[in-house]
């Protein structure tokens, strides 16, 4: 029971990581549940979840649908998603502006060592026996390099907001926020409701009543998106999950550029790749040495659950 326990509540940590993530433009919750290893089981259980649930819950009673739906591992990933968007969204906007450099730092070790670990798992390109020139596996890899830097270069929406279109921002951002390598605040930014969705989410907080259309609208977008989409990355990865592994280590190799320390204007969405620098003097640059320190601290804590993964698999 001990263990159970623990497991539990590793899984409720690992969802408020994924929360502080999707919090942050340009880092993907997706990615933190690869690096955290519960992004297959996610997959697998969104996928599970149907209408079928309802008539499930009549004949046998909830204590028999949260176990037959996995709805415990749901929950606990679920609330802590939600937990850490309510609680810690001030605060990482904070670090966004006062430590910029610490913040992507730690951000881009983490994507890269997460990169260098999934490289791992899957097969070796196979050029003797492909169908193409070229195997599948680097076309995906290609693509999705190509989408993430592409997303990347869009200029955000100054439109109108309202519950319809939150409803559609819902919709989209849940889906990127599936996906590693494409940040789902990203693209809030990208569709102009970033902020309307940070306010309304403090405001909720506060059970300020205005702001609940706005908050159910986004909600039941997402709802909406995450089973589709959800069922489609399930059967690509249970039945194609090499070529899959190779078109999200894309996604995540392409978002690289936007986690990039070193910026010479955070604001700045035009002429990316030049808005991207390097340091001078190197060692002897504060700015650099800062980069390094918090570049080693994420690669080193995706080593570290890399390990704790292995010795959890070994014991079971």
């Amino acid at each position: 029971m001990k263990k159970t326990s623990f497991s539990d509540s590793m899984v409720f940590i690992k969802g408020m990581f994924m929360g502080i993530a999707d919090i942050v433009p340009g880092v993907s919750g997706g990615t933190i549940a690869i690096i955290t290893g519960i992004y297959e089981e996610l997959l697998k259980t969104l996928d599970g979840i149907d209408l079928k649930i309802f008539s499930d819950f009549k004949k046998h009673g909830i204590k028999n649908v949260w176990i037959t739906y996995n709805l415990s591992f749901l929950f606990r990933v679920v609330s802590g998603i939600f937990l850490s968007i309510m609680i810690f969204s001030q605060f990482i906007l904070l670090i966004i502006k006062n430590h910029p450099i610490a913040l992507w730092s730690l951000f881009f070790g983490l994507i890269l060592a997460s990169i260098v670990f999934l490289l791992r798992e899957t097969d070796n390109l196979n050029f003797k026996n492909s169908k193409f020139i070229i195997p599948a596996q680097l076309y995906l890899l290609l693509l999705g390099i190509f989408v993430a830097i592409y997303v990347q270069t869009i200029k955000p929406n100054e439109g109108d907001i309202n519950f319809i279109y939150l409803f559609f921002c819902g919709m989209i951002s849940i889906t990127a926020m599936l996906l590693p390598g494409i940040s789902g605040a990203y693209i809030l930014v990208l569709l102009g409701a970033y902020e309307t969705m940070l306010t309304t989410f403090k405001e909720v907080l506060k059970f300020n009543t205005d702001y609940f259309i706005n908050f159910f609208s986004f909600v039941f977008g997402a709802l909406v998106s995450v089973k589709l989409f959800s069922k489609f990355l399930s059967w690509s990865y249970k039945n194609h999950k090499n070529n899959t592994l190779y078109g999200l280590i894309g996604f995540m190799i392409g978002s690289l550029p936007s986690l990039w320390p070193w910026k010479k204007n955070l604001e700045k969405t035009d002429s990316f790749f030049e808005n991207l620098y390097i340091p001078n003097n190197y060692f002897n640059n504060s700015e650099f040495n800062q980069g390094l320190i918090f570049f080693s601290i994420g690669f080193l804590i995706v080593l570290c659950l890399e390990f704790y993964s292995k010795k959890n698999a070994i014991k079971k």
